[in-house]
């Protein structure tokens, strides 16, 4: 079922939306008198054809988007001259016969959003979590260093208003690390905090450290091999309970695994809306703290460290290669006895070198998983008024941000590896969403990609809309065709870009899959 889904979704998302843009383009050129010779539903062959007027329409065995292909469009074949020609059109008709696909991405998305505005969809709250492990040590969160706690409700960022976790995540990863002043509320009190986002260099945007607030435990990551990969958790899986034990924090869960190693656990799920129940044993965890740890070859460098990798060290200590304070030992039971009975410093030497420090042995319960919180949802619905002028704002905000996030990708103020999506991870993003967050959701994120859809299309790039658009405008002011073998070079360089960027996109949509992490 969830194979079925992921595919339909993406079909869906990226199939609508491909074929909203091309309509565009075909209803762009009737209003000007251009004529479409074949408008296809999915590309390849027809096995589906209608000719009405001058046009095929046709759907092809693989529905997935589509093409609008004009009488005249092509440089190299011969024109009779006809006003119905692409090229032998005036040059503002057809810049409204290419404008209007990115207009109907736009037109689309709008209405989406309009249509959800008023149906009403659920969102992330804007509720925040700050995780324990940043309230203190080395990395604190910036938000509660200034104040925030976990439960405040973010009201306002720089006195615009926030509604979702959404807002306070786009609104402080382009803040490019200027203070800003936000406004929450705790209980009936109303307070106001100044924070300075800092970046996450892993995947170049700011942050102050806050998560949406939730009372359930979502698995993010699964290690591979790992309990939890064998009896068969996924990813975005919530975990409710274990033995009757209910969790509301990933600290509260890794804390009841923690205590219970080798005792076998009942975790109760859900997965996409589906409760199941799931059995995993932990398994046991040995772990070696170092303080005031010297490597012996460099006596003047003391740290702590670490180690829960222990089987090099463990197989050595069986075979008798192991000495603790100067004691062979026989076994990796025995060397764990000795250096727990030892108060102060203890001296390892093993094949791998000579160690020195404060050694302390954990054991403890481990499943293998990355947890996070599962957000808590908030259902938002608006009259028809208040809809129909959010849906006009909104998509231009979302615009505004797209475009902000290509100049700093161009910039290098983030990362464009973690930040560019392809086809493959949208239509994973796609699946995600149908499977687990329901219709609604998957209605809104399609009218977000329609519009990313027409940002990128108006881009000047060769091979793309906005390139012919500064074309057929160039010869519109000029009153001169463009020169066609410059235009011919501009063409073979944009589609060596588009080829190159395409297998950039593709496998940097692949590095991002399980399969194709665990096989590099």
């Amino acid at each position: 079922m969830i194979v079925i889904t992921y595919i339909l979704a993406a079909v869906v998302l990226l199939g609508l939306c491909i074929f909203v843009h091309e309509l565009g383009h075909l209803l762009g050129g009737k209003l000007v008198g251009i004529k479409a010779e074949v408008f296809s539903i999915g590309y390849g062959k027809g096995f589906i054809k209608k000719k009405w007027g001058d046009t095929t329409y046709q759907i092809t065995l693989i529905p997935f988007g589509g093409y609008c292909k004009f009488y005249g469009e092509d440089p190299t074949e011969a024109r009779e001259g006809k006003s119905y020609e692409f090229l032998s059109a005036h040059p503002l008709k057809r810049v409204v016969t290419v404008v209007m696909g990115p207009l109907f991405n736009l037109f689309f998305g709008i209405i989406l959003f309009f249509v959800m505005n008023v149906y009403g969809y659920p969102v992330e709250t804007n509720r925040i979590y700050i995780p324990e492990y940043l309230t203190k040590g080395e990395y604190v969160s910036p938000a509660y260093t200034a104040g925030l706690r976990t439960g405040d409700i973010v009201v306002a960022i720089n006195n615009e208003q926030v509604i979702s976790f959404i807002d306070i995540q786009s609104k402080i990863a382009f803040s490019k690390g200027r203070p800003i002043v936000i406004k929450a509320l705790r209980g009936n009190d109303s307070f106001e905090v100044t924070i300075t986002p800092k970046k996450y260099t892993k995947k170049g945007y700011y942050t102050i450290g806050v998560m949406p607030y939730g009372n359930r435990v979502l698995v993010m990551g699964i290690l591979e091999n790992s309990p939890a990969q064998k009896a068969g958790l996924k990813e975005l899986d919530e975990i409710i309970e274990a033995n009757g034990t209910q969790f509301h924090s990933p600290e509260e869960f890794t804390s009841f695994v923690r205590k219970n190693p080798l005792k076998k656990l009942s975790l109760t799920i859900n997965r996409g809306g589906n409760i199941i129940t799931v059995p995993v044993t932990p398994i046991q965890k040995d772990v070696l703290t170092i303080t005031d740890f010297t490597d012996l070859r460099f006596p003047k460098e003391k740290y702590s460290i670490t180690v829960d990798s222990l089987s090099l060290m463990k197989d050595a200590a069986d075979k008798g290669r192991v000495k603790v304070n100067g004691y062979t030992v026989t076994s990796f039971a025995q060397m764990k006895k000795i250096i727990a009975s030892t108060n102060g410093v203890v001296t390892l030497q093993t094949p791998g070198g000579n160690y020195r420090g404060i050694m302390k042995f954990e054991s403890f319960g481990f499943v293998g998983i990355e947890t996070a919180i599962s957000p808590e949802n908030k259902f938002i619905q608006y009259t028809i008024t208040d809809a129909f002028v959010k849906s006009m704002v909104d998509p231009f905000d979302f615009i505004a941000l797209n475009f902000r996030g290509i100049g700093m990708m161009f910039s290098g103020e983030l990362d464009v590896r973690q930040n560019l999506s392809g086809p493959i991870r949208i239509a994973k993003i796609a699946g995600d969403t149908a499977y687990y967050r329901g219709v609604s959701a998957f209605v809104v994120l399609m009218a977000k990609i329609s519009i990313i859809l027409m940002v990128m299309n108006l881009l000047p790039i060769p091979m793309v809309d906005g390139s012919y658009i500064l074309i057929f405008l160039y010869e519109a002011v000029t009153r001169r065709a463009f020169n066609q073998k410059l235009l011919e070079k501009i063409q073979m360089i944009g589609f060596a870009i588009l080829v190159l960027l395409s297998i950039f996109v593709i496998f940097n949509d692949l590095s991002f899959l399980p399969f194709f992490k665990d096989l590099f």
